[in-house]
C-alpha cells in the first residue's frame, strides 16, 4: 500500500521541476519552444522577466552612479584634490542652480561644438578647404627677401 502512495508522490515531483525548468527557460528566452501551455503563466513569466530586466538596469545605472561618486570622492581626498579643488565644482556642482549652470554649459558647448562640425563637414565656413586655400594663397603671397645684411666691422 505504501508503494503506491509514494508513486504518484514521486511522479509528482519530477513533473513539478520539469514544469519549473520549463518556466525557468521560457523566462530566460521567451521565444523557445519550450512554452507553458497556459495563456495566463505565459503573460505572468513574460511580465516578470521585463521587470527583472528593468530592475537589474535600474541597479547597474545607480552603481556607476556610486562608482563615480567613489572616484570622485577618493580623488578629492587626496593631493590632486587640493591642487585642483577649483575642478571640483565642475565635476560635481554644489546645489541646484550650480547643476543647472553647469548643465546648461555643457549643453551650450554641446551645440555649438556639433554645428560648427557640421558648418566645417560641409564646407560652410569661410575658407573651410586648407588645401584650395594654400593654393589661392600662393600665387598671391610674395616671397620676402632677407635684408642685405653689412658687415658690422
Amino acid at each position: 500500500m505504501s508503494t503506491t502512495a509514494v508513486e504518484p508522490a514521486a511522479h509528482q515531483a519530477s513533473s513539478t521541476i520539469q514544469t519549473a525548468k520549463r518556466n525557468l527557460q521560457f523566462l530566460y528566452d521567451p521565444s523557445s519552444p519550450n512554452a507553458p501551455t497556459k495563456r495566463r503563466t505565459r503573460a505572468l513569466l513574460r511580465t516578470l522577466r521585463y521587470t527583472l530586466k528593468f530592475l537589474f538596469w535600474r541597479l547597474v545605472r545607480y552603481a556607476k552612479y556610486a562608482a563615480v561618486g567613489a572616484i570622485t570622492a577618493a580623488i578629492a581626498g587626496t593631493a590632486i584634490g587640493s591642487v585642483a579643488s577649483g575642478a571640483a565644482f565642475v565635476i560635481a556642482p554644489t546645489g541646484i542652480l550650480g547643476g543647472a549652470g553647469v548643465g546648461l554649459l555643457w549643453g551650450l558647448g554641446k551645440f555649438g561644438w556639433r554645428t560648427l562640425a557640421r558648418r566645417v563637414r560641409s564646407g560652410e565656413v569661410h575658407g573651410a578647404d586648407a588645401r584650395k586655400d594654400e593654393r589661392d594663397e600662393e600665387h598671391e603671397v610674395e616671397s620676402i627677401k632677407p635684408p642685405r645684411m653689412e658687415e658690422p666691422w
